[in-house]
C-alpha cells in the first residue's frame, strides 16, 4: 500500500517552554483537502515498569495537575536533548524510584495522544534492581509503593489507577508474563 503524503504549508510556534512547543500549522492533505491544525510538539518520553520482584511491581504515586489528582503510575518522564533512551529510562527511574536498572528491556512504543500531540512514549521493563536515588525534579512530590500484579489488576478495576500508560503497560506485562508460564 501506497504512503499518501500530506504538505504542510504554513507552520508557526504559538506559544514555547522548555522542550514543549504548541504549533499552529496548515496542512494539504494528498486529497487536496485544507485543515487547520494546533498540536503540541514534545520530545518524547519512557515508561519504566520496576520489577521489584516476580510479582512485584513499583509504582510512584503523583499530583499531575492537569488531571487535578494523585495517580498511581508506573515511574516516567521525559527524554532530554541528546539522551538515548536507555540513559532516559535509567534517568527517570533513580529520580522517581530510587532503583537503578541491572537489566532494561523495551517493549513497545505508542503514542498516547495523537490528536493533539507528537508525543511518544517508550515502555521498558527493568528488572534485577539496585538501590540508587538520584535528584529528580523540584517540582515533584512522589511516593512509592510495591504492588503485586493481582492488586495492581484491583487497582485499574477499581479506577484508583486510570493513567493511560499505566493501564496499557500492565496488560502488556501481564500477557509477557503469562506467556513465560
Amino acid at each position: 500500500m501506497k504512503q499518501k503524503t500530506f504538505k504542510v504549508t504554513q507552520r508557526k510556534i504559538i506559544f514555547s517552554k522548555g522542550p514543549i512547543h504548541l504549533i499552529d500549522a496548515d496542512v494539504t492533505m494528498p486529497s487536496g483537502l485544507r485543515l487547520s491544525r494546533q498540536i503540541i510538539e514534545h520530545p518524547g518520553a519512557v515508561v519504566i515498569i520496576p520489577q521489584w520482584a516476580p510479582d512485584h511491581f513499583i509504582l510512584v504515586r503523583q499530583f499531575r495537575f492537569a488531571a487535578r489528582t494523585w495517580l498511581w503510575e508506573w515511574p516516567a518522564g521525559g527524554i532530554e536533548r541528546g539522551e538515548n533512551l536507555r540513559d532516559a529510562a535509567r534517568r527517570e527511574l533513580m529520580e522517581e524510584a530510587g532503583y537503578q536498572p541491572k537489566k532494561l528491556t523495551r517493549l513497545l512504543q505508542f503514542y498516547p495522544s495523537p490528536g493533539i500531540s507528537s508525543e511518544v512514549m517508550y515502555v521498558f521493563l527493568a528488572e534485577n534492581l539496585l538501590p540508587k536515588k538520584i535528584p529528580g525534579d523540584l517540582d515533584e512530590e512522589i511516593e512509592c509503593g510495591v504492588f503485586s500484579l493481582k492488586k495492581i489488576q484491583e487497582m485499574i478495576w477499581r479506577k484508583k489507577i486510570v493513567d493511560a500508560k499505566t493501564i496499557l503497560g500492565f496488560y502488556l506485562l501481564k500477557e509477557r508474563l503469562e506467556g513465560k508460564k
